[in-house]
């Protein structure tokens, strides 16, 4: 009967123990699962492009105040600088150089 007794509560608590064990490694998998999440999300995140459209008002100063305001919160920028009756050439240079960006970023992920 002694040996019953024993056998029973050894049971139980090896089935707690693995329960204990279950959970401990299921914490640490769902912490791993959500930082890939989180890391994945960043990565997958497009950052709008941003511009700056200065007028022939602005003095140097200022210009160059912007530009360099602009470069402190922009990874990679590029400066275009032209003269036109209209904005349609500046407007096609750019939309150009966005679809470019974006080629190249999509050969960057797939190599």
């Amino acid at each position: 009967m002694k040996e019953g007794l024993i056998e029973g509560i050894l049971l139980i608590v090896a089935v707690l123990g693995m329960f204990v064990f279950g959970g401990f490694l299921f914490a640490k998998f769902d912490r791993f699962l959500d930082k890939n999440r989180r890391t994945i999300e960043k990565e997958n995140e497009k950052p709008e492009p941003s511009c700056v459209m200065l007028t022939g008002d602005a003095t140097d100063e200022e210009t160059l105040k912007e530009i360099h305001k602009f470069k402190k919160t922009h990874e990679k920028v590029h400066v275009l600088i032209c003269e036109t009756p209209d904005d349609t050439a500046c407007d096609n240079k750019i939309e150009a150089e966005k679809q470019e960006e974006e080629v190249d970023r999509r050969k960057g992920r797939l190599d």
